[in-house]
């Protein structure tokens, strides 16, 4: 008996399906480990403020003219600090490189992360040779924010998607896109607190600046001081806060259980008063070396959750798509 003909339309489905199912394998992968390593650098990056470790090694990219020098005091958080980097920018090559094959929103991720990476590697060499500049190291966490950013993104474009049950609420997606430009900027707020020496602005009042709301102005420093600047911090913790349990909030009260996008909802809930309570606890420690690391790294997942919340909830399709997973992820991979 002659074999069926198969149509070009039934051909192109069975190549989506393979390309569907052999793309988030190996990729996909990559990009969690990629983004896994990025969290252990801004980890390893925040020791090096902790410390005052940062011009431990005054020149760049070796350290007193060594590869490997001797890794003992301040000179071993510096040198982990640029080992680890240099792991993330072998990555971040590696995911280029691989996501040329797949093209569209994976391969401009990968690019865009690569770009970025490069970019950070610059900032961190002229943070050194130009001696800590203030505008240099606020970009240098600005970009390395932003190169999580752009690795999660790659981390989603990767992944096969799994359509909920029912759709969200309406606004619930735009409320987190809000909430993760919240985060973004209060950490960008954090690091001018943070390279100015103003934390202990207000010493180690949390609620107050020695007991005003809004702390007056400061001799030498006009209207806008340390003082205001980290009362500006603290105040706009709130805010994020709110708008971070809002989205939450919308987001539990309609997707189903078990999905992607309720567990970020639950972990940026949680992580958003953990946050909240750790700057407290800094400020109340005179700024212990854990606490502020700690600070500083739950920060960084607060705005890895709510940006990965904010791409889960683009996932959300109607609930016929929830009964044709293939199909959705066929029209995911041509979207792609």
């Amino acid at each position: 008996m002659p074999l069926p003909l198969l149509g070009p339309s039934r051909l192109s489905s069975d190549r989506l399906r393979q390309r569907v199912q052999e793309r988030p394998a190996r990729l996909h992968q990559l990009a969690l480990l990629t983004a896994a390593v990025t969290f252990l650098l801004v980890i390893a990056g925040g020791l090096v403020w902790a410390t005052e470790s940062a011009l431990a090694c005054p020149d760049w990219p070796l350290c007193h003219g060594q590869a490997f020098p001797h890794l003992a005091g301040r000179v071993l958080f510096e040198v982990s600090h640029r080992y680890v980097a240099g792991t993330v920018s072998v990555l971040a090559g590696l995911l280029a490189g691989l996501s040329f094959r797949f093209g569209g929103k994976v391969r401009a991720a990968s690019l865009v992360a690569f770009a970025l990476v490069l970019a950070q590697a610059v900032l961190g060499g002229l943070t050194v040779l130009l001696r800590l500049p203030l505008v240099v190291r606020v970009a240098h966490l600005a970009t390395s924010q932003a190169f999580f950013a752009a690795v999660l993104w790659t981390v989603f474009a990767t992944r096969e998607p799994r359509p909920f049950e029912r759709s969200v609420p309406r606004g619930a997606r735009a409320l987190a896109g809000i909430a993760a430009l919240a985060v973004y900027a209060q950490l960008l707020l954090g690091a001018f607190v943070r390279h100015t020496g103003a934390a202990l602005a207000c010493n180690a009042s949390v609620f107050t600046c020695f007991g005003a709301v809004w702390p007056a102005p400061q001799d030498g420093y006009g209207a806008f001081g340390p003082a205001q600047m980290v009362t500006l911090h603290k105040g706009f913790a709130l805010v994020v806060g709110a708008l971070v349990l809002a989205a939450t909030a919308r987001t539990l009260s309609r997707a189903p259980a078990g999905s992607l996008a309720r567990k970020l909802a639950w972990a940026a809930g949680g992580l958003v008063v953990a946050q909240i309570l750790l700057g407290a606890a800094s400020v109340l420690s005179y700024l212990a070396i854990s606490l502020v690391t700690a600070h500083l790294a739950t920060g960084s997942l607060l705005f890895a959750s709510v940006l990965s919340l904010w791409f889960a909830l683009a996932e959300v399709t109607a609930p016929a798509a929830a009964a044709a997973p293939a199909a959705a992820a066929i029209r995911h991979a041509e979207a792609l």
